[in-house]
């Protein structure tokens, strides 16, 4: 594995957003679903402009992308995005760049990262270290998604 991590730029955001929707279609969600999901999934140049967004590079290909953004509710940071491409699921590549986004957030002396995690990804999340704190209603009724706490 020869992972890693360069700042994402605006012109960015169409690659980004590709591969977003490749992620979550990854998992089998119906297609009403990912339609729902589509401006959700949408990473917009001006989005990069004003948010950390970090490029997970596997030598010369993009293999995954963070962002990171303030959460209203729990005033500390929050995932925004976290997506690994397909092809290079179950690599390391997501382990890495959760390591790289904390180690970020520790220099800027951050002490904790809230998770709105997608199901499908609550075992990554909890094999990292989070801890389900909750859970919130999804822009699907009656769909849930489990909240974690990563201290830092």
């Amino acid at each position: 594995m020869n992972v890693h991590f360069l700042p994402a730029e605006p012109r960015d955001a169409p690659a980004l957003s590709t591969l977003a929707w490749r992620a979550k279609q990854h998992w089998g969600y119906p297609e009403e679903w990912m339609q729902r999901w589509k401006e959700e999934l949408t990473i917009h140049p001006k989005y990069i402009e004003t948010h950390k967004v970090v490029k997970a590079m596997e030598g010369n290909e993009l293999a995954g992308f963070y962002a990171l953004q303030p959460h209203p509710k729990y005033g500390c940071t929050e995932i925004g995005h976290f997506w690994i491409d397909p092809p290079f699921m179950g690599k390391g590549i997501g382990r890495a760049a959760f390591l790289n986004l904390l180690d970020a957030l520790r220099r800027k002396g951050e002490s904790r990262l809230i998770i709105e995690s997608d199901p499908y990804a609550a075992g990554f999340y909890e094999r990292m270290g989070a801890v389900q704190i909750g859970q919130l209603e999804s822009s699907i009724p009656g769909r849930y998604l489990p909240v974690y706490e990563a201290l830092l």
